[in-house]
């Protein structure tokens, strides 16, 4: 099995799968309702940056919520985008999407995301930065909000760029996994005390 196979089987596992995150930060709690949508497969992938290859199928066909399941049927081949002069980028890419599940169930730190506090420029523009050193030299995720959903917006592993230097870490609170309607209680803190109803 490919690469992007098993990262588009990997996505799709996590379509019935959604996680809350309840962080805190110097008295101030958020409450983050992380969900996995069809779309977003399209960006983490990194497939953008295959446009030198030619999947000889129109774009409609494959890109955006389509993509997974046209890698999973076969209509897409998969094998085509490893010849892309851009392949060690996305198979890094393809690589974290594989461990996602396994990083968000793990322990892993958690900051408030402002490009603006970093030393060097960066184009993206989200909410919170997740940072596990489960694998590899370390991944990146970086999740926004649309419309009230929070979503995965990027996910890369760790160059020579550091995304977490002056960002403002807050602690994991408590972490629920839901998945196909069970609810799973992953970690409550110490110092967490449920709000009075």
């Amino acid at each position: 099995m490919g690469l992007f196979l098993e990262a588009a089987k990997s996505w799709k596992s996590l379509l019935n799968t959604s996680y809350t995150f309840i962080i805190g930060h110097k008295k101030t709690a958020e409450t983050i309702h992380l969900c996995f949508r069809p779309v977003d497969f399209d960006h983490l992938s990194g497939i953008h940056k295959a446009d030198d290859i030619d999947f000889k199928l129109h774009r409609n066909t494959f890109r955006g919520e389509k993509l997974a399941d046209a890698v999973i049927s076969g209509k897409l081949n998969d094998g085509l985008i490893e010849k892309s002069m851009h392949w060690g980028q996305i198979s890094d890419r393809l690589s974290d999407i594989t461990c996602l599940e396994k990083i968000l169930d793990s322990d892993f730190r958690i900051y408030r995301f402002n490009p603006c506090k970093l030393g060097f420029y960066s184009d993206i523009k989200a909410n919170y930065l997740i940072y596990s050193e489960q694998y590899q030299m370390g991944i990146f995720l970086f999740i926004d909000r649309d419309h009230h959903v929070d979503y995965c917006k990027s996910i890369f592993s760790k160059d020579d760029r550091d995304y977490t230097a002056n960002q403002t870490k807050w602690t994991m609170l408590k972490k629920i996994k839901y998945h196909n309607d069970m609810e799973e209680i992953l970690f409550v803190s110490a110092s967490y005390h449920e709000p009075e109803q």
